[in-house]
């Protein structure tokens, strides 16, 4: 009993040593790459100094929107109001990009055992491409914890009987999907491999139980965009900009099927004012709605250009290095994902019979990448699950090294209960009946 105890402060140990080290890139990162404020891009920084200035959800101040989702600019108001400053909220997600370290060696835990868990927490840890998230005002970091948290989640959920933890579950995959829209598609893959392969007793209850729990908050932000807006808005009013962004005639002529590798800035302005003239007199979900019709009258006229397209964005949403910055880190940046890929192929493939964490993570690597073939696409679509992958690489990666963890019949949790229990209960009675002859002596 203490050598256990022993290995397990050893393991705490480890991985609270990764998380400081997590941290301390992302804080140096952080102080290296922003001197100043960090630039909003989005508008994310802008809607949460409205809100906080009681001015409602709003990009101009003055009018309702939904062109994007809350998750996010609700997360840098409540770290502003707290803390002051858009610094702090850099500093926040340093922190959270640190925690899904913790996340990541977790979730492998359930693969991998003890001794290969760190493995995922330290891919996650130097991840060059999760590390460089976190100087942006942009939703990935944020996203990244909330969806391998909903992951983790789904996974503990899976091996108890317990409603409070599909609750849990549910509430930390709706908290993703108001913060990234394209994660309800989660949801049935979730509910899934919950039916599948969580305890057999009260299952369709922890389904649905966690189904509800993540319609809670895209419920509330559909009613408030209902009574904002007039109309029932559960996503956002921007996904027919970014299909039309990917699915136009002047950035397939130009990128796709042309010589440019990025839409040129002229371009892409001069496109962007016609757009503009075009639903000045619309409202935002009318708009939302014209632009999914011009992207597929596109798709309709000319069908394999469209292919090309989605064809193009699947490359674009895994290609391994950044278009940007010096060559040396580019590089460095490429090689490091093909290595974490190649390990995560690996840890698929030896691990697929484990039931639950292999499959779900398949399953998000597909859904997203078919998602970014329709939206428009590019790496930093990607980072976000990142940690899954890494996940994957430290089963691949155990593998290599034999690890006894990997081998053995896959079993659910069920068959795992059955086998069990018959031994636990006779350990009880056994020890029903020592504490009984100790009392007649």
């Amino acid at each position: 009993m203490p050598s256990m105890q022993y290995e397990t402060r050893i393991r705490i140990l480890v991985i609270c040593v990764i998380f400081m080290v997590a941290l301390a890139l992302r804080l140096a990162w952080v102080q290296a790459d922003v001197p100043s404020t960090p630039e909003d891009t989005d508008a994310y920084g802008l809607i949460a100094s409205h809100l906080l200035a009681g001015r409602g959800y709003s990009i101009d101040g003055s009018s309702p929107t939904a062109y994007r989702a809350p998750g996010f600019p609700l997360f840098v108001a409540l770290v502003q109001w707290a803390f002051g400053g858009v610094r702090a909220v850099l500093w926040a997600q340093c922190i959270l990009g640190a925690a899904v370290v913790v996340l990541a060696a977790l979730i492998a835990r359930n693969l991998t055992g003890d001794l290969f868990a760190p493995v995922a927490a330290l891919a996650v840890a130097v991840d060059p491409f999760h590390v460089g998230m976190t100087s942006q005002l942009m939703s990935e970091t944020f996203f990244s914890f909330l969806a391998t948290a909903a992951l983790f989640l789904v996974i503990w959920a899976m091996r108890a009987r317990k409603l409070e933890r599909y609750i849990l579950a549910g509430l930390a995959t709706g908290a993703a999907a108001i913060t990234r829209p394209e994660f309800l598609l989660f949801v049935p893959g979730a509910a899934a491999a919950a039916a599948l392969w969580g305890r057999r007793r009260r299952r369709f209850l922890c389904v649905a139980i966690f189904v509800f729990a993540a319609a809670v908050p895209v419920g509330i932000w559909g009613a408030r965009n209902r009574r904002a807006l007039g109309e029932w808005v559960f996503t956002t009013t921007h996904g027919g900009y970014t299909h039309l962004l990917a699915f136009n005639e002047i950035f397939y002529r130009e990128v796709v099927a042309g010589p440019h590798h990025r839409w040129t800035e002229k371009s892409l302005e001069e496109w962007q004012d016609e757009l503009a003239g075009e639903t000045a007199m619309m409202s935002e979900p009318q708009r939302d709605r014209y632009y999914y019709r011009r992207a597929g009258e596109l798709t309709s006229r000319h069908p394999l250009a469209a292919a090309h397209i989605a064809l193009y964005g699947a490359v674009r949403f895994w290609r391994p290095a950044p278009s940007d910055g010096a060559q040396i880190v580019r590089l460095g940046a490429g090689a490091f994902f093909v290595v974490l890929a190649v390990f995560a192929v690996a840890g698929m493939y030896v691990t697929w019979r484990r039931r639950g964490v292999p499959q779900l993570i398949l399953y998000v690597m597909f859904f997203e990448t078919v998602v970014h073939m329709y939206y428009w696409s590019n790496l930093r679509m990607r980072i976000p699950f990142h940690p899954m992958l890494a996940v994957m690489a430290a089963a691949g990666i155990a593998a290599l090294f034999g690890s006894r963890a990997l081998v053995g019949p896959a079993v659910s949790v069920d068959e795992r209960e059955a086998l069990y229990s018959p031994a636990i209960e006779a350990m009880m009675e056994e020890g029903k009946k020592c504490r009984m002859q100790e009392g007649h002596r």
